[in-house]
C-alpha cells in the first residue's frame, strides 16, 4: 500500500488545522507534490543540512518540521539554501508552525511545567485565537512560588542550559502565561490576567516593558519551549502510518554557553 503526502497532510490537519495558522505564517506543504508517495518520514524542529542528510540516508522523502523552511519571499534559490537542498535530494517538506502552537504545542509545554510546579490541572487559553496557555499555581507549592524557585524548576523540567528571568518586584507568582517560541509581544495582553510570562527569545526592550507593566518574565529559549513537538508528532503519526519508518531528529540546541 502506497501512502501519499496528501494522506500525511490530512492527519496533520486533523491534529492542527492549517487554516488556524496566523496570517503572517507560512505553514503547509512547502516543498513537493501532494500526490507523491512517501517512503519514510523524518520529524524535526528545524530543517537543517543535518536533518536533510539524515532523511536522505534513511530513505525518508518527507520531512515534517515546526519552523517553515520557506518563510519570507524568495528572490533567488542559492545552492546552499535548505529549499534547494530538499529539491536536490527529492525530499518534500510539510511545516506545522503556528497552527501547531495553537492546537497542541502550548498544551504540551503547559502540562510539562504543571508536573514540576504543582499547578492546577486546568489549563486555559492565553489569547482569544488559542495561542498560549495559562497555568494556575496552587496556593501552597511543594516549592514556594517565588520567581527564582520557579525558574530553577522550569530549567530542570525543560533541560535548559540557562534560564533568564526578572522578578520585577513580584515575590510570589500565582498565574503564569505560557507561549512557546518567541512570545514576549504578548506582555501587554496578559496584564491583569497573569503575574508572569514564560516564553523564549526575549529581546532587550521587552525586559523593560515587563518591568513597566509589573510582570515577572522567564525566558527559557526558543529551542527548549518547542523541541517537545518532535516526540509528540512522531507518536501521533505512528498511530496512522505504522507501515512507514518515522524518524525523530533531535538537533542539539544551536546556542552554546560558557
Amino acid at each position: 500500500m502506497q501512502i501519499q503526502i496528501q494522506y500525511i497532510y490530512s492527519i496533520l490537519n486533523q491534529i492542527a488545522p492549517f487554516e488556524n495558522q496566523e496570517s503572517w505564517d507560512n505553514s503547509g506543504l512547502l516543498i513537493g507534490n501532494a500526490e507523491d508517495s512517501v517512503s519514510g518520514i523524518l520529524i524535526t524542529l528545524d530543517i537543517t543540512q543535518r536533518a536533510i542528510e539524515k532523511a536522505y540516508q534513511n530513505n525518508c522523502n518527507l520531512i515534517i518540521s515546526h519552523h517553515p523552511v520557506i518563510f519570507s519571499a524568495l528572490k533567488k534559490l542559492d545552492s546552499y539554501s535548505m529549499p534547494y537542498q530538499l529539491i536536490k535530494h527529492n525530499i518534500s517538506a510539510i511545516c506545522c508552525h503556528t497552527n501547531l502552537d495553537i492546537a497542541i504545542l502550548n498544551d504540551l509545554l503547559a502540562n510539562k511545567l504543571c508536573s514540576v510546579l504543582d499547578a492546577e490541572s486546568e489549563i486555559l487559553p492565553l489569547m482569544p485565537n488559542g495561542l498560549g496557555r495559562i497555568i494556575q499555581l496552587k496556593p501552597f507549592l511543594k516549592i514556594d512560588n517565588k520567581i527564582d524557585n520557579i525558574a530553577k524548576q522550569v530549567k530542570k523540567a525543560l533541560g535548559c542550559e540557562v534560564v533568564r528571568y526578572s522578578a520585577n518586584g513580584r515575590n510570589f507568582i500565582h498565574k503564569i502565561g505560557i507561549c512557546s517560541g518567541s512570545g514576549a509581544s504578548l506582555l501587554e495582553d496578559i496584564v491583569g490576567t497573569c503575574d508572569c510570562l514564560l516564553t523564549g527569545d526575549v529581546k532587550h526592550d521587552r525586559w523593560y516593558k515587563a518591568e513597566e507593566l509589573d510582570l515577572a518574565l522567564i525566558d527559557c529559549g526558543h529551542y527548549h519551549t518547542e523541541i517537545i513537538m518532535v516526540d509528540y508528532l512522531a507518536e501521533q503519526l505512528r498511530k496512522y502510518c505504522s507501515v512507514l519508518p518515522i524518524i525523530e531528529h533531535i538537533e542539539e540546541n544551536p546556542v552554546n554557553y560558557v
